[in-house]
């Protein structure tokens, strides 16, 4: 088995995982489209908008991240006290 049919099985980290780490690496901010596209092509993993809009919104409730409408389109990007919030040892809900 492939790789991407590996991950079509079974995801070894949640997608909000993944995103949070990626707006870690780009902490300026990604569009939605962005977002779909480096979970598609980085790390083989198809997503729905509502698939995506429920992680955006957990990591959004959590605190870790912003996410803003810009035009027709949303942006994310990791919110001012992040690093308060890892330092504090909050977890995920």
């Amino acid at each position: 088995m492939s790789k991407k049919e590996i991950l079509g099985i079974w995801r070894n980290m949640p997608v909000y995982r993944i995103i949070l780490e990626e707006l870690i690496r780009k902490p300026q901010g990604l569009t939605e489209r962005e977002i779909i596209s480096i979970l598609k092509k980085e790390h083989g993993i198809t997503v729905s908008k509502k698939e995506l809009y429920q992680a955006l919104l957990k990591l959004e409730i959590n605190g870790y991240v912003k996410v803003e409408p810009v035009g027709k389109n949303i942006v994310a990007s990791l919110s001012p006290n992040i690093y308060k919030l890892f330092r504090s040892n909050k977890t995920y809900r």
